[in-house]
C-alpha cells in the first residue's frame, strides 16, 4: 500500500507539472486547483463517510457544544487551500521531481 502510494503521489504531481507547464494547457495554480479539489471531493468524501462511522453527527455534536470547532475547521479549511496553492506553485517554479525528493 506505501508503495502504491508514493507511485500515485508522483504519477499526480509528474502530472501536475506537465499541467503547468505545457504552453497548450495554459493552467495556472489557481486554476489547477479549481479543476482538482472538486475531483479529490468525490473521491474522498465517499471514503470519509464509509471509514468514519457516524463522523457527520459527531462534528455536529461538537459544534453545538462547542462553537469553536466552526473557527478550527475553517481555519484548517484555509490552511489546506494554501498548502495546495503553495505545492502548485513550487511544482510550477522547479519540478516534480523536486517536489518528491
Amino acid at each position: 500500500m506505501c508503495v502504491a502510494a508514493t507511485a500515485a503521489r508522483a504519477l499526480k504531481s509528474v502530472l501536475q507539472g506537465i499541467l503547468l507547464s505545457s504552453e497548450g494547457e495554459k493552467l495556472n495554480s489557481m486554476n489547477l486547483l479549481l479543476y482538482m479539489a472538486p475531483i479529490a471531493v468525490v473521491f474522498l468524501l465517499p471514503a470519509t463517510l464509509i471509514m468514519e462511522e457516524n463522523v457527520v453527527g459527531i462534528t455536529i455534536a461538537l459544534a453545538r457544544d462547542d462553537m469553536k470547532i466552526v473557527w478550527y475547521l475553517i481555519f484548517n479549511s484555509a490552511l489546506a487551500y494554501f498548502v495546495n496553492l503553495t505545492n502548485f506553485l513550487v511544482t510550477k517554479h522547479t519540478s516534480a521531481l523536486t517536489l518528491q525528493v
